[in-house]
Parts: structure tokens; sequence; C-alpha cells
């Protein structure tokens, strides 16, 4: 019996200090005062989606990579259901050129492309170190969305949850994503949440992508169809 006690006081204070730790995590950094994605950054650091780094900033306006993006988007996906990066394609699709089989991120972009974006892109090119702009960001996040909601027994369609905005500088395909995504919940909204621009070909900085993920895994989890 005292062994099953100072086990579990040992299990208890183990979880009291993980749990210090996560919120030292989201909540240490030096310069996310006044950031108006704060919240969804600390949520998105609590799952693990993403991290700042060892001087405790979260650097808010660096831009994502495509690959940084990919890779944080997976790891939102595996909030809600397990996958495995390494499975075999379901289909044929022929493997992005530019993406090294020891690249960090190539199992990722392999699974990636294979279940979320099979078209691939015209040139065979996938740029993974080159800068996610706002616009290919939201993309990603709305066939994520339609993938994730398939694989909680849901369908692919996204249930418009807010209000849909407009943007006055985007037009053509780009408008029917941003406005259908502003729809849901806000996963398409204004540069820093203020006025009516997107800024479409702008660099996704790290803050927006952490808020456009977490507010596309609230909204999965309100969708009810």
């Amino acid at each position: 019996m005292k062994f099953l006690t100072k086990f579990s006081r040992l299990t208890l204070a183990s979880l009291f200090s993980l749990s210090l730790v996560s919120i030292a995590l989201a909540e240490t950094f030096s310069d996310l005062k006044g950031n108006v994605y704060k919240p969804e950054i600390e949520k998105a650091t609590e799952l693990k989606i993403i991290t700042g780094f060892p001087n405790n900033t979260f650097r808010p306006n660096q831009p994502v990579t495509r690959e940084q993006a990919v890779s944080m988007i997976i790891d939102a996906i595996q909030t809600i259901e397990p996958i495995d990066i390494n499975e075999e394609p379901k289909s044929s699709v022929r493997p992005y050129l530019d993406v090294d089989k020891d690249r960090w991120s190539y199992p990722k972009i392999k699974w990636f492309q294979w279940n979320i974006d099979p078209q691939g892109s015209l040139t065979g090119n996938f740029r993974p170190t080159d800068e996610i702009t706002r616009t290919e960001l939201v993309g990603f996040l709305r066939t994520a969305a339609e993938f994730l909601k398939i694989q909680m027994g849901k369908s692919s369609y996204l249930t418009p949850m807010t209000e849909e905005i407009k943007f006055s500088d985007v037009s053509g395909y780009d408008s029917q994503l941003t406005i259908q995504m502003s729809a849901y919940c806000d996963v398409a909204s204004p540069v820093n949440e203020k006025g009516s621009k997107f800024a479409p070909k702008k660099s996704a900085s790290r803050a927006y992508t952490a808020a456009a993920i977490v507010r596309m895994l609230d909204c999965i989890q309100k969708d009810p169809k």
C-alpha cells in the first residue's frame, strides 16, 4: 500500500510537472505582448504543433516555409486522428522532384502529397524552403480540414460557422477560397485581424499560421455535418 501511495504521488507530481512545462512553453514568450494571436499561439504550443526558441521568444512575425507549414498541419491532424506518415500511397502519385529522401521533412511532405495534395504541382516541384503565402496556407488547411472530417466519419463539407468576409484585395479562385475559409471559424482573416485586406501573396507569419491551424481544429470539432 505504501508503494502504491508513493507511486501515485510520483505520478501526480510528474503530471503536474509536465503541465507546468506546457504552460511555461506557452506563457513565457517575451515577444507576444499585445499580439492578437496570443491565445491561439498558446494553444498551438500546448498541442505541440509549433514551438518557440531557446531564448523564450516565439518570433511571431517570422515567415513560415512550405515544409514547415506541412509539418505543423500534419502534427495538428494527429491531435485528433492518428496517422502513419510512413504508409504506402493508395494510388500512383509521382513524388516531388525537389524533396530528397534524406531531407527532414520528406516523410511528412510525401504523406501530405499522397493524402492531402495528390494533384501536386505543374512543375513537379514542392519548393520546400520557399515561404508559404497566406493563400497557399489557407488552401492547404481547406484540404486538410476536408481530409480530417472524412477520417472522423463526417462529410467533407465545411459548414459555414462564422460570417464570410469578401476581402478587398482578393479575386478569382483565391476569392472563393478565402471567402469559404473566412466562414470556417475565421481561418482566413484580415492581416492582423484588422481592415478588409487579406494580403494573399504575403508570406504567412508564424503567428498567423499557428492561429489559422488552431482555428481549423476548433471548427472541425464544432462542425455538425
